[in-house]
């Protein structure tokens, strides 16, 4: 590295992070191969989880390699620290990182992109030893063994017994929580195949959400795609509770804010996301969700070189003090824009404010179902599922993990078998 390099560090491999790196490898390529520009991304994993996919993954239609794309291909120009970020010095510009190997390591910056996402809220008590969850790669992986367990324990018992393997409770009536509680219903129906015990056994999956609807984020004009999803909901047998919150989830089931307990071997929550506060950012200005609040450039108002986008940050919408919807299609927009603005900061440029307008949302309701807005346009049913599957393959940045996808989904429609779940009869781990 040159001593008088401009160094970018961004903080985090999701969405933000790669679509920064792409955005500004478009802008300043020569500088960067030439050593005027260094960029560093630090992270705790090696790879980027494309989050679009959970419920495929989870269920078993994608393997999991099919959802999760090198950071070293993704972003070769950069220099990968694979550690966590425990402390950010504004004053020396520096990024304090604990290594696996139990180093520490100091790395100055001159651009800083807080890129740090989100993860699963653990407000409600019981949710950590009891819950289960999925957005962490750890929390996702023991909340899918679990789901496979629970079928096979099932199968061991008499009906009665099983019935009770196979409840289900789902907390969040979002877009993430409805796309868990249809496919879960599908899928144990599709576990349920294997063992012949279990035919006539019929899982018990409800749906908590604290709304009066669904589906808040889409705005009434949007009722019915509401009231699709909720017919689809209704037609898995699954219970929908609406006005109702889940106070103390523990071994047996959820307990819900009006006393009602419902028994339960699984409790899944989708409810809420929390922030990291780093050590060095406790001054920058929050908001009641505790993201960190920017311009319309993006910037951390107050530190022009620190920079900020996706679920750690409250990016104002089309110059409105509201803030851009959490989902990975505006994480993808901000690091586009905020790549674009680094870049021209580099080079004494004036800066452009986000302006993204939106493209649409969409949610997967079991094969072959699904809802879709696309600028203000409503499907239902199969067609919004084919747009969601094709948007999704779009946005995927690796090629070759999409082609990885293809073909599991190809082998799906070819052997209308579930690839992640081909010659491998769920087995009943040690309980422990």
């Amino acid at each position: 590295m040159k001593p008088d390099s401009t160094r970018i560090v961004l903080l985090g491999g999701g969405y933000v992070s790669v679509w920064a790196y792409r955005s500004l490898v478009r802008r300043v390529r020569t500088a960067i191969d030439n050593g005027d520009v260094q960029i560093t991304v630090i992270c705790p994993n090696t790879h980027h989880a494309f989050h679009g996919w959970t419920a495929e993954t989870l269920t078993g239609i994608l393997r999991e390699q099919s959802q999760a794309s090198p950071l070293a291909d993704l972003m070769p120009k950069a220099r990968l620290v694979q550690g966590v970020a425990t402390a950010v010095d504004t004053v020396a510009q520096v990024v304090n990182v604990a290594l696996p190997d139990g180093t520490r390591q100091v790395i100055s910056y001159d651009h800083l992109l807080l890129g740090l996402g989100a993860f699963d809220s653990e407000a409600i008590p019981g949710i950590r030893t009891f819950g289960y969850q999925i957005k962490e790669p750890a929390a996702f992986r023991r909340t899918k063994q679990a789901i496979q367990e629970l079928v096979v324990r099932a199968a061991a018992e008499p009906a009665v017994l099983a019935q009770q393997y196979l409840s289900f409770v789902v907390a969040g009536g979002g877009f993430t929580g409805v796309e868990i509680a249809t496919n879960l219903a599908e899928y144990v129906n599709v576990l349920k195949a294997k063992y012949p015990t279990l035919q006539a056994v019929q899982p018990q999956i409800r749906l908590i959400h604290s709304g009066d609807r669904i589906l808040p984020a889409l705005l009434p004009a949007y009722n019915r795609l509401v009231r699709y999803a909720e017919a689809t909901i209704a037609s898995y047998g699954i219970e929908l509770i609406n006005s109702r919150r889940i106070v103390e989830i523990n071994a047996t089931g959820a307990l819900l804010d009006d006393g009602q307990f419902l028994p339960a071997r699984m409790v899944i929550s989708t409810v809420g996301q929390s922030r990291l506060v780093l050590p060095g950012t406790e001054f920058m200005a929050r908001d009641n969700q505790q993201r960190l609040i920017t311009n319309e450039f993006q910037q951390i108002p107050g530190y022009t070189t620190i920079w900020g986008g996706g679920d750690a940050c409250h990016v104002p919408y089309r110059q409105t003090s509201a803030p851009c919807p959490a989902n990975a299609l505006w994480a993808i927009k901000h690091g586009e824009y905020v790549g674009r603005n680094i870049a021209r900061a580099i080079r004494g440029r004036r800066l452009k404010p986000f302006t993204y307008r939106g493209l649409g949302q969409s949610a997967s309701l079991g094969l072959g179902k699904g809802i879709s807005e696309l600028y203000g346009l409503q499907f239902t049913g199969p067609l919004a599922w084919g747009m969601r599957w094709a948007f999704f393959h779009f946005f995927m940045p690796s090629r070759r993990v999409m082609v990885d996808a293809l073909t599991d989904w190809a082998y799906l429609f070819r052997h209308r078998q579930r690839r992640a779940l081909a010659n491998n009869r769920p087995e009943l781990s040690p309980v422990v």
